[in-house]
C-alpha cells in the first residue's frame, strides 16, 4: 500500500510539473509574439525615418509624428502633419521580410485610412497621457517612442525609451497603455521600475547579459525586452540574456531568437548539473 501511494504521489508530481511547463511555454510563446509585433513596428519606423529624413528633409520638418502597422501585404509607416486636422505626408512600405534595401515611398499628401485614423487617435491620447501623467518618467539624453498597436480588436500603445548611446542597450522605463473600443484609456501600466542601460560588449566581449524584475514588474521577460534584443542584436556580442524574478528565470537565446521561461528551481538545478 505504501509503495502504491508513493507511485501515485510521483505520478501527480510529474503531471503537475508537465502542466506547469506547458503553461510556461504558452506564456513564453505569447510574449514572443507580442515582442515580434513590437520589433517589426519599431524596425519599420526606424528605417522609414532615415529614408524620409535623408531624401525629403524639408517635408519631414512638417511632420508631427509617425507610426507603423502591418497588413497582409506589407509593413507600412506613415508620417502625419502637425496641424489640428492632420493628414498623411508620406508613406513608406517594406515587404514582410523587412529588407531595408527594398522599399517604396510615396510623398503624396492624403487622408488617413480607417485603420490609420484609429492608430493616430490612440497614439495622440497616449502622447497626452505621457505629458500629463507623473507615471511616465523622462531621463536625460533619451526620448520616449509611442508604438500604437491594434490586433484582434485590442488597442494599445507601448511607450519605450529610445536608445541614444551606440555602446549600450536601454531596457526599462517602458509602459503599456490599454484602450477600449472607443479609443478611451482604460489602463496604464509601468513595465519596469527603472531604466536599465546594458553594455553591448565592443572590445571587451560580453556573451551574457542579465537584469532583474522586482516589485510590480512582470515576473517574466517583457515584449519590450524582446523588441530591444532583436533591434540591437547585431550591435552586441551577447549570446544569451537572463531576466530574473523572484520565481522565474526567462532566458533569451540570441542566435536562434528562442525564449524559454524556467522556474527558479529548474534554473538552479540546471546550473548545479553543469
Amino acid at each position: 500500500m505504501k509503495k502504491l501511494l508513493t507511485l501515485i504521489t510521483l505520478f501527480i508530481l510529474a503531471q503537475n510539473a508537465t502542466a506547469q511547463k506547458n503553461a510556461l511555454r504558452k506564456i513564453a510563446d505569447s510574449i514572443n509574439v507580442e515582442g515580434e509585433i513590437l520589433y517589426r513596428s519599431e524596425w519599420a519606423s526606424g528605417h522609414s525615418t532615415q529614408i524620409f529624413s535623408f531624401g525629403y528633409g524639408e517635408k519631414k520638418r512638417l511632420s508631427g509624428g509617425y507610426f507603423s502597422y502591418e497588413t497582409e501585404k506589407e509593413m507600412t509607416t506613415i508620417f502625419f502633419s502637425k496641424n489640428d486636422d492632420p493628414v498623411v505626408l508620406a508613406t513608406v512600405k517594406f515587404g514582410h521580410k523587412l529588407d531595408s534595401s527594398k522599399y517604396s515611398i510615396d510623398t503624396t499628401t492624403r487622408k488617413f485610412t480607417g485603420v490609420e485614423k484609429d492608430l493616430h487617435a490612440i497614439r495622440s491620447k497616449a502622447a497626452q497621457a505621457v505629458l500629463n501623467d507623473t507615471l511616465f518618467k523622462f531621463y536625460e539624453n533619451t526620448s520616449l517612442n509611442l508604438v500604437p498597436i491594434i490586433k484582434n480588436g485590442a488597442k494599445k500603445v507601448y511607450v519605450i525609451t529610445a536608445q541614444t548611446a551606440p555602446d549600450e542597450v536601454l531596457l526599462g522605463n517602458d509602459y503599456l497603455i490599454n484602450f477600449d473600443r472607443d479609443n478611451n484609456i482604460i489602463k496604464k501600466t509601468k513595465l519596469h521600475n527603472n531604466l536599465i542601460p546594458l553594455g553591448t560588449g565592443g572590445i571587451d566581449t560580453i556573451e551574457a547579459s542579465s537584469h532583474q524584475h522586482l516589485g510590480e514588474t512582470s515576473p517574466y521577460i517583457t515584449a519590450t525586452d524582446i523588441c530591444a534584443f532583436k533591434l540591437w542584436k547585431a550591435k552586441t556580442t551577447w549570446v544569451i540574456s537572463f531576466i530574473v524574478s523572484a520565481g522565474y528565470v526567462s532566458v533569451w537565446h540570441f542566435r536562434d531568437e528562442f525564449l524559454e521561461i524556467l522556474t527558479q528551481a529548474e534554473f538552479e538545478k540546471i546550473i548545479q548539473n553543469k
